[in-house]
């Protein structure tokens, strides 16, 4: 129980700190383009998870064959969502933003289906319209 209660917090925190961000980016954007601040984002970040990971002791070790697959996970998954996302913010609203986000888990679900082949069953149909509505 007390996991699902630590669990339940940090996944709470995160999506409080997710849903800020656009109310926060779209009043940096007016003072930083967006480009430049998805970069001090990932220098902030960078530095945060090297000193996480060195309190923490993490191994650092990546296989060869793992790089390629890595890089396009950082530049599709995290670059260029993320400027996508605050470029977007800029030119509409956070309210517009925080939107549109929500429809992740229905892309979830056909991304799902068109490449890991899984079937779109009906507990995924109705999480995605809990989500879609939530």
């Amino acid at each position: 129980m007390k996991n699902t209660l630590l669990g339940s917090f940090y996944l709470s925190l995160a999506a409080s700190i997710w849903g800020g961000m656009y109310v926060v980016v779209k009043v940096v954007v007016d003072v930083v383009p967006p480009l430049e601040l998805v970069w001090l984002r990932y220098v902030i970040a960078l530095f945060a998870l090297l000193l996480i990971g060195g309190v923490t002791k993490q191994s650092w070790c990546v296989a060869k064959r793992d790089w390629l697959l890595i890089i396009l996970i950082g530049v599709f998954g995290n670059t260029v969502s993320i400027v996508t996302q605050e470029v977007g913010t800029m030119l509409s609203s956070a309210q517009m933003g925080a939107i549109l986000t929500s429809t992740t888990p229905a892309f979830m679900v056909l991304f799902a289906r068109m490449i890991l082949k899984e079937k779109i069953t009906v507990k995924k149909s109705i999480s995605v319209m809990l989500a879609t509505f939530d």
